[in-house]
């Protein structure tokens, strides 16, 4: 019992800190001067609208579509003009106002940064982590050079995360995380601001993950994926953000196997870590909603939870069919390709197992793992508002879908170094 009211202490004490380092700063991305943003925010108006809304490059896929609309508001909002002028820095930095006069949010913004008018759009329940890393990189460079330096961070991370699941879990694994993100067009990722956040977040939970590993202190796992949760809150837009829990849930539960944790010690694990993200992220959603009533004198709660509504179940204008919601978040994530591709891996594996398959008592994990490839498909159920509308990017929460099932393909496999049974 003790034990218990120690630990729900520590994540108390663990979220009043992460919602107090959250407010901070934004207050202090919000008390950056604005002339440099402004002159880098008109400059990069020009790759936008040279782009436009809906712009495919390279694939001509759905899937492949830049989420520009998006990034267009984060540097509307960037421009930090406030709904009044009597605001404070902290009013701004919880309201996250915009202008939305245009024809387009890319209009919207030209306008926006050649006038000195208001805004007139507040987006208070969202927390807009990403203005704490946009705004000061504003200062310096446009969104050409931002999308330059996104490139080079996920270049990085990705090496870092190929190095440690190869070393760690062993190299099968990499190809099937190289192979998964492929399937999300990992390349276009850094192009767009709005889908870089998650995952980032994710390449930087599965480092997290394996770190903890690296060094023995399991023991701290929870924490690391309450924080998770929290991060996401932080800088989603509700984009793909079971992403960021489902590969690091994997990656985590083929640790726990290669420590021949008992089947249901890796289900009850599996269960504890997705209430702790989804507690992480559902509570630090909730706080901002409470932040932002008490700023700004509203009911931001309410407005925030008709919103809520919105996503879940539609409307009348946006109607909602949660098998076509399936079909289109399916459709779009497996092109042609894809499913050749998992045919051909299936196939390679199935004359596999006839010669190295594991013993039913070896293969344990692959129950979790299998329970993880349906989290997508439940979200989809449950968000179905949203993820009916932007089915174009929410499809890549099956991402999760993907590296379950492979990695439970490789856990039925013997190692290179096992002998093979006469």
């Amino acid at each position: 019992m003790k034990n218990i009211l120690k630990k729900i202490c520590n994540f108390g004490l663990l979220y009043i800190a992460i919602a107090i380092v959250f407010l901070a700063l934004m207050f202090f991305s919000y008390m950056l001067p604005d002339y440099n943003i402004r002159g880098h925010a008109e400059e990069s108006v020009e790759r936008l609208k040279t782009e436009g809304l809906g712009y495919a490059p390279f694939f001509g896929q759905v899937g492949a579509t830049l989420d520009t609309h998006t990034d267009a508001l984060m540097l509307n909002i960037a421009l930090n003009k406030g709904t009044s002028e009597n605001q404070s820095v902290f009013e701004r930095a919880v309201e996250n106002s915009y202008n939305d006069e245009g024809a387009t949010i890319i209009d919207a913004l030209d306008n926006s940064v050649h006038s000195d008018k208001l805004n007139n759009q507040e987006y208070s329940r969202y927390w807009h982590g990403i203005q704490v890393v946009l705004r000061p990189l504003l200062m310096f460079f446009n969104y050409s050079e931002i999308r330059y330096i996104l490139m080079i961070i996920m270049l990085a991370l990705l090496g870092i995360v190929f190095a440690m699941i190869g070393k760690q879990l062993g190299y099968r694994y990499v190809i099937v995380f190289a192979i998964t993100i492929a399937f999300i067009y990992a390349m276009l990722i850094p192009m767009s601001l709005q889908y870089s956040c998650m995952f980032t977040i994710t390449l930087l939970g599965i480092i997290a993950v394996c770190l903890t590993y690296r060094i023995k202190k399991e023991k701290y796992i929870p924490y690391v994926f309450f924080i998770i949760g929290a991060i996401s809150t932080y800088f989603d837009l509700l984009t793909y953000p079971l992403v960021t829990l489902g590969i690091p849930l994997a990656i985590t539960l083929l640790f726990e196997n290669k420590k021949e944790t008992k089947l249901l010690n890796l289900i009850i694990k599996a269960i504890e870590l997705g209430a702790l993200w989804g507690v992480g992220y559902c509570l630090l959603f909730f706080t901002k909603w409470v932040f932002a009533s008490i700023i700004l004198h509203k009911n931001a709660i309410a407005i925030a939870l008709d919103t809520l509504l919105f996503r879940v179940n539609g409307n009348e204008q946006y109607p909602v069919t949660r098998v076509e919601v399936l079909k289109n978040n399916f459709n779009t994530f497996f092109v042609p390709i894809a499913k050749y591709t998992m045919i051909t891996i299936t196939g390679i594996w199935a004359i596999l197992m006839i010669f190295f398959r594991k013993k039913i008592s070896e293969i344990k994990v692959a129950l979790p793992l299998l329970c993880i490839a349906i989290l997508p498909y439940l979200w989809y159920i449950i968000f179905a508002g949203h993820s009916s509308i932007h089915s174009w990017f929410t499809y890549r929460i099956q991402a999760v879908t993907v590296f379950a099932i492979l990695s439970a393909m490789c856990v039925t496999l013997k190692e290179p170094n096992n002998k093979i049974d006469r």
